[in-house]
């Protein structure tokens, strides 16, 4: 179980990372300051890989064998699979957004601040209900078999933008989030 849940809380707390660091860049351009595209790209390339290649998967796998195991823990939350494919089209939503800001195409700014405000609620309320219901569900009512089962159901991958850091598209954004780090440490 610790593997599991540690790798998927990790996630987590990357992608929150991740979440401010877009944040910081939006407060730019809500405020009409530029903002650094190699950041939002980095981020949209992100969303668009990661999450789907392996966290995802990874919390389907659980949530299907919680279903199986005690469906009743599952109350209150909403099926995964239709969650990850909301923050799939929010991802797609974003990305043309600033797809069209990059191409200097007219477009009215409140437009661009909506999409990427409905981007960011959505993912933060997604991982807040999978902190505080499903995971807690998943460590109350799986057993050490399932767990088992599940490590060895998906082949684990290299986070491209925290672990394996090859992946140029990524640099400014990395570098962002471990400044802002270190900024808040000092």
């Amino acid at each position: 179980m610790a593997g599991v849940i540690e790798s998927l809380r990790s996630d987590h707390s990357r992608m929150t990372k991740l979440l401010d660091a877009l944040e910081r860049q939006l407060s730019s351009f809500d405020e009409g300051k530029p903002v650094d595209f190699d950041i939002l790209d980095g981020v949209i390339y992100y969303c668009l890989s990661y999450p789907d290649l392996h966290h995802h998967p990874l919390e389907d796998l659980v949530f299907d064998r919680l279903k199986l195991r005690n469906p009743e823990a599952l109350a209150g939350t909403k099926d995964l699979r239709e969650e990850h494919e909301a923050l799939a089209i929010h991802t797609r939503r974003f990305a043309a957004a600033i797809r069209t800001v990059q191409q200097d195409i007219p477009v009215e700014r409140k437009s661009v601040q909506e999409v990427a405000s409905e981007f960011l609620s959505a993912y933060r309320r997604h991982i807040m209900m999978e902190e505080k219901l499903f995971f807690p569900a998943a460590q109350r009512s799986l057993k050490p078999e399932d767990w088992s089962t599940i490590a060895g159901q998906l082949k684990p991958i290299e986070d491209p933008l925290f672990e394996r850091r090859e992946d140029e598209r990524f640099s400014a954004l990395y570098e962002d989030i471990i400044a802002w780090d270190q900024a808040s440490t000092a």
